[in-house]
């Protein structure tokens, strides 16, 4: 049963959308394969800031002001670098040929590059597993 409940984590917190279309391929890729693991850094502390705003989770994880914005000014930088640079040429194919929306949902994987890259950290994994062993063993015999 703890299998089943680690499985079931593990679906929810790494669900992807499908991408199709030939530039919409391109543009996912170069974003995949350009981006370092230096901007990773920039887009977990990004992505963690923001999640961090939610007002359930605010009061316990308060980020200042000037780090958040610095955190901000960093993707940001990264954003342009990467659309405006090294990806240039996939993104105006993309917004060209495919338009908004598919440029909108190739963009969606720098959230899920920053997602696996918090959850490929060693802590994390050790930490994403630990709730199971709070379930109760009298609950996981009622699935035997």
């Amino acid at each position: 049963m703890k299998k089943i409940l680690l499985v079931t984590t593990f679906f929810l917190i790494f669900h992807t959308n499908s991408i199709a279309g030939q530039y919409s391929d391109k543009f996912a890729n170069c974003l995949i394969q350009k981006t370092t693991d230096r901007d990773k850094i920039v887009l977990v502390r990004w992505v963690f800031s923001v999640i961090a705003q939610h007002s359930a989770l605010n009061t316990e994880f308060q980020i200042n002001n000037d780090k958040f914005k610095n955190y901000e000014i960093a993707v940001a930088d990264y954003m342009q670098y990467i659309l405006g640079t090294v990806c240039f040429r996939e993104t105006k194919d993309i917004l060209n040929y495919e338009g908004l929306e598919a440029f909108a949902n190739a963009f969606e994987l720098l959230g899920e590059v920053a997602m696996l890259s918090l959850m490929e950290d060693e802590k994390v994994k050790m930490s994403i597993e630990n709730w199971v062993n709070y379930i109760d063993p009298s609950f996981l015999k009622k699935f035997e």
